[in-house]
């Protein structure tokens, strides 16, 4: 690793500064998708507007993985009793961070007060429905959410502070944002497993009856059955191609929102169901449900590659079976043929000494009617010698023909 690589491995432990404040404050947080994330952004810092401006809000611009958050810290002059008006919509935060066209992700707001003797009462002062509350800090400060999404898109959060300084209270809160933004990206995979869940219990049957198929289907159709195997390995490629990197990142995502909802240290509010446990109740399943849609898919796809290598096996052997076959008939045509090249050959010998022994008969007749008589054994017992001479030739003549050069 080289300078500038260590020194960016370094800047990653500065890439999320918090922003440290004191007394009541409302602070909202937008993150959204953008169309085309950038190749490279700074870690070292994020980008912080009006931070040494008196009496404006403070803005923070942060570059995740995926997404972009844009933060906004408002000073307020006394504790409230009613929610402020929002001032970062998403449009807003999208100018500030210089881009169009992205994905709104979730929108966070949080209102920082001190502590009040009846939480239940302010909370419905402030038009919470069934709020969920916590301490956290181990008691320095007090959590209340209903989950809720408004008609601004955004959620709201009521951190009651008791004894958490500017440092851990821009902690608190940057962790809150965290919880937030990171669940709602982990959910984005929710979509995609609700939509593959019937799919993958159609490819599970399809594959069953393939299954089945294979063990019965004659040597003629396998062509057409491993169109089919392939056919489904394909679909279901397609299916894991598509949704790996996002049921990756829900994974990444939860453990995160598990990691942040430990950092709390919260304590139960009687009459209150806790804050971080309502979360993972109806948080977990989601990923669960994510988590158990990417797993089937890999299952989906080593059986169907074992079913398709499985009958590759059968049509090998069977091709290879063929194989042999056609080899034993080569062999059968090849004896056939060298008995057939051993009759002509017999046929040969003797038609050749036949036309030899014609050819001296008709010299020994020429010479008898000159006048010079030979006598008639002779013939006879040219006739072995004239056929081993032959037989010997012949052989001899296969015998250089064999050799090799």
């Amino acid at each position: 690793m080289g300078v500038a690589g260590l020194a960016n491995a370094n800047d990653e432990l500065h890439a999320r500064p918090t922003i440290y404040f004191d007394g009541p404050a409302f602070i909202e947080q937008v993150a959204f998708m953008p169309d085309r994330i950038p190749t490279a952004y700074p870690a070292s810092a994020a980008l912080e507007i009006n931070a040494d401006v008196q009496g404006q809000p403070r803005v923070q611009i942060e570059h995740h993985t995926e997404f972009i958050t844009v933060t906004k810290v408002m000073k307020l002059d006394a504790d409230l009793r009613s929610w402020p008006v929002s001032e970062l919509s998403f449009s807003a935060a999208e100018t500030l961070a210089g881009t169009s066209g992205s994905k709104f992700i979730c929108r966070t707001a949080i209102m920082v007060r001190s502590s009040v003797p009846n939480l239940s009462e302010l909370a419905t002062s402030l038009g919470f429905l069934d709020p969920t509350a916590s301490y956290v800090g181990l008691g320095a400060a007090q959590i209340c959410s209903d989950f809720y999404v408004r008609d601004d898109q955004s959620i709201r959060i009521l951190l009651l502070n008791s004894d958490l300084n500017q440092f851990r209270l821009g902690r608190m809160v940057r962790r809150l944002f965290e919880i937030e933004a990171y669940r709602a990206m982990a959910l984005l995979a929710l979509p995609d497993a609700r939509r593959i869940g019937p799919l993958l219990i159609e490819y599970d049957a399809t594959l069953i009856e393939l299954s089945n198929r294979n063990l019965t289907t004659s040597a003629a159709h396998h062509k057409d059955l491993l169109g089919e195997i392939s056919a489904l390995s394909a679909r279901v490629i397609s299916a894991t191609s598509v949704t790996r990197s996002r049921f990756s990142a829900t994974s990444a995502y939860a453990r995160i929102v598990d990691d942040r909802i430990s950092e709390l240290r919260e304590r139960h509010i009687p009459g209150f169901q806790r804050y971080g446990m309502f979360i993972k109740r109806r948080f977990q399943p989601a990923v669960r449900t994510c988590e158990s849609t990417a797993h089937r898919l890999v299952q989906l796809t080593v059986s169907t590659s074992h079913l398709l290598d499985l009958l590759q096996a059968r049509i090998q052997v069977e091709i290879e079976y063929q194989n042999a076959r056609q080899i034993e008939a080569v062999a059968e045509r090849a004896a056939t043929q060298v008995r057939i090249q051993r009759a002509v050959e017999g046929f040969s010998i003797i038609a050749i000494s036949y036309y030899l022994l014609s050819l001296m008969r008709f010299v020994m007749d020429t010479l008898n009617h000159a006048g010079y008589p030979i006598n008639d054994m002779i013939p006879l017992a040219c006739i072995p010698v004239v056929i081993g001479a032959v037989a010997i030739s012949i052989l001899r003549v296969k015998r250089a023909l064999a050799e090799p050069d």
